[in-house]
């Protein structure tokens, strides 16, 4: 059966599913819309089966037959990850193929939330070597190591970072490390279900790993590390709910959002937020 734009039901699902596995980011609502549409033209150039935006039977074979992106998490982890850092991949594909600066103390962000502030230029070309030109990653090591503004990101404006890409490096290089960080704080979390392992990383991914004693924004953090060594695992998205008390409702209601979206996720998996 042949899926295209205007088709609905658990074969689109599938298909999501199977997309998700690439990196496409999609929410699996069984809606074969311009973001699916998207995902299978990225997936067509991918996989090197040019065609049209339509999947037939041999395309949904091949991307069903793909492997999990990051088994740790699974692809709806990673998905899960991804979506917090860049809200789609239309809004990716509009707002983010080239290098950003979300504001504040962050340094210019390129792919999905990696910041290069906190990177050196070796560990750039090791990261994205095989996926920018050399003249892009000079552009980039410009600026690294280097609190962001307006200016800089402008000045690297050539950079271009496709979705596909950019979900290479976070699913290779920035997951593996935000999983490492989140096991020397957390350390239960390879006992705990994927569902739970991927909030946990969001909010590390997010947050940092600091559970500094005399730091009172940093309460919750240190209370879900004594829950976890207690076994009380319930009580965990309590405290990442609790966490909105840090931030501005209005300015911040992305921050606020995904916190409670992570405590979703911990109390009811991944078909809650419809990525399973």
């Amino acid at each position: 059966m042949v899926l295209k734009s205007g088709a609905f039901g658990e074969a689109v699902k599938s298909l999501q599913r199977g997309l998700n596995r690439l990196g496409s980011i999609l929410l699996i609502d069984g809606d074969f819309g311009p973001g699916t549409r998207d995902a299978v033209m990225d997936a067509c150039v991918s996989l090197q089966r040019p065609g049209s935006p339509d999947a037939d039977d041999a395309f949904q074979a091949a991307v069903a037959a793909l492997p999990d992106l990051f088994p740790p998490l699974t692809a709806a982890g990673v998905t899960f990850i991804a979506r917090e850092e860049v809200t789609s991949a239309g809004l990716y594909r509009r707002l983010y193929t080239r290098p950003t600066w979300p504001g504040g103390k962050s340094g210019v962000t390129v792919g999905i939330g990696y910041d290069l502030l906190f990177v050196e230029a070796s560990g750039l070309k090791t990261d994205w070597g095989d996926r920018l030109s050399p003249g892009a990653i000079t552009m980039l090591a410009a600026v690294a190591q280097v609190r962001g503004s307006r200016a800089l990101a402008a000045s690297v404006q050539d950079v271009r970072v496709p979705l596909l890409d950019a979900m290479a490096v976070f699913v290779q290089k920035s997951l593996p490390r935000c999983l490492d960080q989140t096991r020397s704080i957390y350390l239960q979390i390879d006992a705990l279900p994927p569902h739970r392992r991927t909030a946990l990383a969001s909010l590390v991914y997010n947050r940092g790993t600091s559970l500094q004693v005399n730091d009172p924004t940093r309460r919750e953090m240190r209370e879900i590390q004594r829950l976890l060594a207690a076994g009380q695992l319930d009580a965990v998205a309590e405290q990442i709910d609790a966490m909105v008390r840090l931030w501005d409702p209005v300015k911040q209601s992305g921050l606020i959002q995904r916190r409670h979206r992570e405590a979703t996720l911990w109390r009811s998996g991944f078909a809650a937020l419809q990525l399973d």
